[in-house]
């Protein structure tokens, strides 16, 4: 009995299926749209930042893990994304960042996941940023220290500090993704914090204001608030 109830918790509706097709083809516009330069170059951070936490708060971690695979599809074909920069792993940045969001969102001890993955990226950087500027790191730490928050907060206080746990997952995965790759380091992350201020407001309060006119306005057919609810206990 057991069994069928995690089984049919897995298993995607219908009404689910139709809003991750929503979702996903509103997330490939948004990849042509682009907000600031990515570190100066031809690739530039664009308006999917903001459809990433909206993914993550309305789709349980399957479904929201295949609607950003077909997004970021999308996005390869986008010249203005970062996938110009990363190539083929660029295409991972906006899957963790859906996946890690969705679990945050629909499970009782979720948070935990995009935390520790913040956790992890603000290591990686001080021991190989080569210098990287620690003003860097202050969003990072506004996620460490509010995972008691993120447990305590209920309806839109919990869906604004989720969505900046998910916005901030991109961003550590796009950081990794620069310094491995790009070999980003030293003074270049004093010169590119601005922006990333930037984006992750961008992201947070746009993905805040996304995810509850969807509750408000669908909320009711699709079941969204009931089933969160649910599924955090």
């Amino acid at each position: 009995m057991h069994t069928q109830a995690i089984t049919r918790q897995w298993i995607p509706r219908t009404a689910e299926l139709t809003l991750a097709a929503g979702l996903a083809a509103t997330y490939v516009i948004t990849t042509f749209i682009p907000l600031t330069p990515f570190i100066g170059g031809p690739a530039f951070i664009t308006l999917e930042i903001v459809m990433l936490p909206v993914i993550a708060a309305v789709l349980r971690p399957i479904p929201a893990l295949a609607t950003a695979f077909v997004g970021s599809l999308g996005m390869a074909l986008g010249q203005p994304s970062f996938y110009q920069a990363f190539g083929l792993p660029g295409l991972l940045v906006p899957m963790i960042a859906a996946g890690a969001g969705s679990v945050a969102f629909h499970y009782g001890l979720g948070p935990i996941l995009p935390w520790a993955y913040v956790l992890a990226g603000a290591a990686y950087y001080i021991a190989l940023s080569r210098g990287g500027t620690l003003f860097w790191l202050i969003p990072y730490l506004l996620v460490i220290i509010s995972l008691p928050a993120a447990f305590r907060l209920k309806e839109n206080p919990r869906i604004g500090i989720l969505t900046f746990y998910t916005a901030m997952t991109e961003q550590v995965s796009l950081n990794i993704l620069s310094i491995s790759l790009l070999s980003l380091t030293g003074p270049v992350w004093l010169g590119i914090t601005p922006l990333m201020y930037l984006e992750r407001t961008i992201a947070t309060f746009g993905g805040a204001a996304g995810i509850v006119a969807l509750k408000s306005a669908l909320g009711g057919r699709l079941d969204i608030a009931k089933r969160i609810r649910k599924e955090v206990r």
